[in-house]
């Protein structure tokens, strides 16, 4: 299965991906803060969650100097256009979202 990696450079764009590839999303986060990336919405007819993991900074490192990623793995399961959202919140209130995360998806056979 092909992998399609994708981070927050790639805000706003569209990846073209294929039913089968497997979309890896990985955007810094930096836990001290409270901040932490959910997601908001995503197309579940063309998308399965596979896995939502938080990868800490290699050890050695300055305590809050970054590093920390947050990955998020999706199979590609259907043909669409559509839209994954993620939001970086600093609680779990809605209206605590410090910043958007938004990928278009072009998923073809």
């Amino acid at each position: 299965m092909p992998e399609v990696a994708v981070d927050h450079t790639d805000e706003g764009r569209t990846a073209e991906l294929h039913v089968g590839d497997v979309l890896v999303v990985t955007l810094p986060v930096n836990m001290l803060t409270g901040l932490h990336w959910e997601i908001a919405s995503y197309d579940e007819r063309s998308l399965s969650l596979i896995e939502e993991t938080v990868i800490p900074p290699p050890s050695g490192g300055a305590l809050g100097a970054g590093g920390t990623v947050a990955v998020f793995r999706f199979r590609t399961i259907a043909p669409a256009f559509s839209r994954l959202v993620l939001d970086l919140r600093r609680g779990r209130e809605p209206d605590e979202e410090v910043q958007k995360f938004l990928l278009l998806l072009d998923i073809k056979e």
